[in-house]
């Protein structure tokens, strides 16, 4: 398991590989750069542009590298398709900067966000996340019904509808514990 403080040391030897580009990171780790109280995490996702570089860091860093049989952890680096957040969420994110690698962008979503990218599934850890997340940042019904509108199950992106049914079931259970 990724502990919350090994996440930045985690992010700082992603960028020194990837040495020029940008670090997406998303999902639970993203919740370490936000969260006073950020859970632990299976991995560290991210996604890189340019992909290539980001093929180098999934290759040294990744499930059953060295650096994971030194560090006990690990990198998934993943496409952009696999962040489901809404549309806008780049205009939520803050953009933080390494002084080992000043040419890498390292961008981390917005709480709401990541929150809204894990409604499709949703699991217990994932609830659990949500209550952290909203602890923190709360969440009314109305805002939470704008997020849902700019989502990807909504715009189009996702047609799934095995996929979009997910996210609108697990959107009305959130929209309870949002409203309640």
């Amino acid at each position: 398991m990724v502990e919350p403080a090994a996440v930045p040391l985690i992010l700082a030897d992603a960028a020194r590989l990837v040495g020029h580009g940008e670090i997406v990171v998303f999902g639970s780790a993203a919740l370490a750069l936000s969260l006073p109280q950020a859970p632990t995490t299976r991995d560290v996702d991210l996604w890189v542009t340019p992909p290539e570089r980001g093929e180098i860091v999934e290759a040294l860093m990744g499930e059953l590298s060295w650096y994971m049989d030194k560090h006990g952890s690990y990198v998934e680096v993943w496409g952009p398709e696999t962040f489901a957040a809404p549309d806008d969420w780049r205009t939520r994110a803050k953009v933080l900067h390494n002084d080992e690698a000043p040419a890498v962008r390292l961008v981390v979503p917005h709480p709401h966000d990541v929150l809204l990218a894990k409604l499709e599934r949703w699991e217990s850890q994932d609830r659990a996340h949500a209550g952290l997340i909203l602890a923190a940042f709360p969440l009314s019904p109305g805002a939470l019904d704008q997020l849902a509108a700019r989502s990807p199950y909504r715009g189009g992106r996702i047609t799934s509808p095995e996929r979009c049914q997910r996210f609108e079931s697990h959107l009305a259970e959130l929209r309870a514990t949002v409203g309640g």
